[in-house]
């Protein structure tokens, strides 16, 4: 309980609340950490589902495609436009459907007039420039790989050579072709699936290792893949890269940016997955860099509020057992002065007076011991009651206070009498002045109302270790001492005190 007294036990718990403070919010955000780990986890998981399932349709459109350009029998693209369309409108991630011709080049010319007078009259074997719609003449090649049938139809595909522009085209159906990401006349962003159409039919044709004569291209949207930013949290970065050396892009999605703070202080979650396409061979790839809006306010605000309350708490609680303690000390002080002063003067009493005596005496050091017995104090008190008395008693106390010094100790002895316990040697010359100053100091009168009261003392004086080296003996040499002086008063008003009349015999 020592240490309740100091001022800087507040000092301690403010800073066991700190620390308490700083070890809740560390486990808050451990737990809020763990919570975003698995948010992520889930969001990044959904993703890569709703990306799975977009590659699947694409693949399945692709392979529905094939199936359906390998059936051997008579149509026309009216039947091929209509069995696209439905196709479209069940794979909305679909931008267009393409059928492709393997031309070789010495037919070209004849391939681009059968064309022509199919209806077309502006085909032409070309490629198209970065912006997507403007037409460029495909360059020479042993093999040429038009474009000859579209859905929606566009003017600018219509004969575009993708062997030019996308090199080599698959001889194995069972491994379709992915391109890189290119930008289409609309001005968003595509990719286009290749593979053969019902090559597998014609076994002769692998065996004299001709090329497959038709192909068929889906081409995918890569808007229709990409989430929509609103439904990323804050500081997310979702990104789809080709799985190949390369690791062409295939999208990147980033919400707000984060401030440089959020980024010092909050870590970084990634994650990054292989998607299970047989078809085509992404990568994706989630950065989440937390912040402040990764918290739950409502928590955290709850939460410091706790804190705070909990401080203000053991504050109080400090200060009401700082308050009850120290409450207890006055207390104990207040009656620790009681048992050892006098209710009336304020003076020690007995108690304190035998208790300064004894140090004294257990230190063996040096002390003078007066006791002093008030004249005609009993007339005043019977005749004027014990109002007067008390106010007699509380003038005296306060004059003899002003004769001695703070260290002394001026006690009520009991009645009419004071003893006056002074420490330290004493030589003649002070111990006549002294005792002096205290007969003049009582001899002067008192007024109490309309009265004026005289009262003198009988004085007697011993020292420690002359008188006596044990606490009683100075007591008893002291109190025979004022009795002498009290006999020669009763002959003598003016007689001196015992140790002023040189010839007193010393055993008194």
């Amino acid at each position: 309980m020592r240490f309740i007294r100091h001022q800087s036990v507040y000092f301690v718990v403010v800073l066991g609340w700190v620390l308490l403070t700083l070890a809740v919010l560390a486990i808050y955000a451990g737990l809020l950490l763990n919570q975003s780990r698995d948010r992520h986890q889930r969001l990044h998981q959904q993703l890569q589902d709703r990306l799975w399932f977009q590659f699947a349709g694409a693949a399945t459109a692709l392979e529905t495609f094939a199936a359906f350009q390998s059936v051997p029998r008579s149509r026309t693209f009216q039947v091929d436009h209509a069995y696209a369309r439905q196709l479209l409108a069940r794979y909305p991630q679909l931008h267009r459907l393409e059928l492709i011709r393997r031309v070789p080049a010495e037919e070209a010319p004849r391939f681009i007039r059968a064309m022509r007078e199919l209806g077309f009259p502006g085909f032409s074997l070309h490629t198209l420039a970065p912006d997507g719609r403007t037409m460029l003449p495909a360059p020479p090649a042993r093999d040429y790989y038009p474009v000859v049938f579209t859905e929606p139809y566009a003017e600018h595909v219509q004969g575009l050579d993708l062997g030019a522009v996308i090199g080599t085209l698959p001889e194995n159906e069972r491994e379709p072709l992915t391109s890189a990401p290119f930008q289409t006349a609309s001005g968003r962003m595509a990719y286009r699936m290749v593979r053969p159409a019902g090559f597998s039919l014609l076994p002769q044709a692998v065996a004299r290792n001709i090329a497959p004569p038709v192909y068929v291209s889906v081409v995918v949207s890569i808007d229709m893949l990409a989430p929509e930013p609103v439904s990323l949290p804050r500081g997310m970065q979702v990104s789809v890269h080709h799985a190949d050396a390369h690791g062409a892009t295939l999208f990147e999605r980033t919400t707000a940016p984060i401030s440089t703070l959020e980024r010092r202080w909050f870590p970084e979650l990634t994650l990054i997955t292989h998607i299970p396409s047989t078809t085509q061979s992404y990568l994706l790839e989630t950065r989440w860099q937390l912040g402040w809006s990764a918290l739950d306010r409502t928590t955290l605000g709850m939460l410091l509020g706790m804190l705070v309350l909990l401080l203000a708490a053991a504050l109080g609680i400090v200060r009401l057992v700082r308050a009850r303690h120290f409450a207890r000390l006055r207390e104990a002080e207040r009656m620790a002065h009681m048992a050892s002063h006098d209710a009336l003067t304020g003076l020690a009493n007995r108690r304190g007076l035998d208790e300064a005596l004894g140090r004294c005496v257990a230190q063996h050091r040096p002390c003078s011991l007066i006791f002093l017995d008030l004249d005609r104090f009993k007339p005043i008190n019977d005749e004027h009651g014990h109002e007067a008395g008390d106010f007699v008693l509380r003038n005296v106390a306060e004059r003899l206070t002003l004769c001695v010094r703070a260290n002394d100790t001026l006690s009520r002895w009991g009645g009419d009498e004071f003893a006056l316990l002074l420490s330290g040697e004493m030589n003649s010359a002070r111990e006549r002045e002294l005792l002096r100053r205290l007969s003049q100091a009582l001899m002067e009168p008192i007024a109490w109302q309309d009265h004026h009261f005289t009262v003198g003392a009988s004085l007697g004086v011993a020292h420690y270790p002359r008188d006596g080296v044990t606490a009683q003996q100075i007591l008893q040499a002291a109190d025979r001492r004022m009795y002498h002086h009290k006999e020669q008063r009763r002959n003598n008003p003016l007689a001196p005190p015992p140790m002023l009349a040189f010839n007193l015999d010393p055993s008194l």
